[in-house]
């Protein structure tokens, strides 16, 4: 028997449950609250994977004239409430995927709290934003955004899926009419409009309702000193510590041949015995490793130096398909200009 069916009663108490609480919102019952300045939400209905760091760094990059802030929760992080981050805090204190970001985009102002609220409070009340980045906030309705943009991958979509536990789904896939734009991501190497028709027929997006897809596009694997990995040398390791490695994996097969692949599971802290096993295997095959950008911002701090310079990360970035780039981010600008 497969047994998501022994857990499909359990996923329709979940549903139900959730059911009840967005009824209570969209009734007014629980609050949801609204401000004044301007509120991107990048979330997903499932639980992880479709890549919303990606998502949210691509929002930052190409609405760079403006001054941003970020509002996460910093899923991972060893520390509690309220705290705006900066440059001098570690990935321990805010959380892998925030402390990427910060990072790559010392400019953005990054308020990190459980409560959304408090967070967007903290950044409106202490910094001069044009605009709110929502990372993981599609369930978080206590705050109302301007525009809610939800993500769902190629391989494993909303429709295809079920709920907790059965599934993967924090929601039902009816959670979907919250949002303004819904963008299939993680999408294969010449997709055609065909089948990107189809998909849109079973996305069944409402009328107001725009429907983008995306790849991932990945640069040149790089250390920490910004060389790029010899390409000559074919043979590497490959580690991660992400939810879904596959369209990664994917990638890396096509241009190296991969000995071994050291998976950890999502935000993986890695500790000392870890270090000492990749450190371990580094010596041993005397081979490069690549991994994600978010592993590397925590590798690079326990790696010893000569493993660490043979530490390369695999930049990645969103593009939007079939050159619909310019409407996807015209059709947010609108929300706030």
């Amino acid at each position: 028997m497969n047994p998501h069916k022994l857990l499909y009663p359990f996923s329709i108490i979940y549903g139900a449950i959730t059911a009840l609480r967005n009824w209570a919102f969209d009734k007014g019952i629980l609050p949801s609250q609204s401000f004044e300045i301007p509120l991107i939400s990048v979330g997903n209905l499932s639980t992880g994977g479709t890549g919303k760091t990606p998502m949210t760094e691509f929002l930052i990059e190409n609405f760079s004239d403006k001054s941003i802030g970020l509002v996460s929760r910093g899923y991972g992080r060893q520390t509690q409430g309220l705290i705006k981050a900066n440059l001098n805090h570690s990935h321990l204190e805010i959380g892998d995927e925030p402390f990427q970001m910060l990072q790559k985009f010392p400019q953005i102002k990054l308020a990190l709290s459980e409560k959304r609220v408090r967070g967007i409070e903290a950044l409106i009340d202490t910094e001069d934003v044009d605009l709110i980045l929502l990372d993981d906030a599609f369930q978080h309705r206590y705050v109302k955004p301007d525009f809610q943009i939800l993500l769902t991958t190629y391989s494993q979509p909303f429709y295809k899926d079920l709920v907790l536990p059965a599934g993967n789904l924090r929601e039902s896939a009816n959670g979907k009419k919250r949002a303004n734009s819904i963008v299939i991501t993680k999408c294969p190497d010449g997709l055609s409009k065909e089948e990107a028709e189809q998909i849109k027929l079973k996305v069944k997006p409402s009328a107001s309702q725009s429907v983008y897809f995306s790849r991932l596009e990945y640069g040149f694997p790089q250390n920490h000193l910004k060389e790029v990995i010899d390409t000559k040398k074919r043979e590497v390791i490959v580690l991660t510590g992400i939810a879904n490695p596959n369209p990664m994996l994917e990638y890396l097969n096509g241009q190296f041949t991969i000995v071994e692949h050291l998976k950890y599971k999502d935000h993986h802290n890695f500790s000392n015995s870890d270090i000492e096993a990749i450190e371990s295997l580094v010596n041993e095959k005397n081979l490069p490793i690549i991994t994600t950008e978010k592993d590397w911002v925590r590798l690079k701090f326990s790696l010893n130096p000569d493993c660490l310079k043979m530490t390369y990360f695999l930049p990645l970035k969103v593009g939007i398909l079939f050159g619909e780039k310019q409407k996807f981010l015209s059709e947010i600008e609108n929300t706030f200009s």
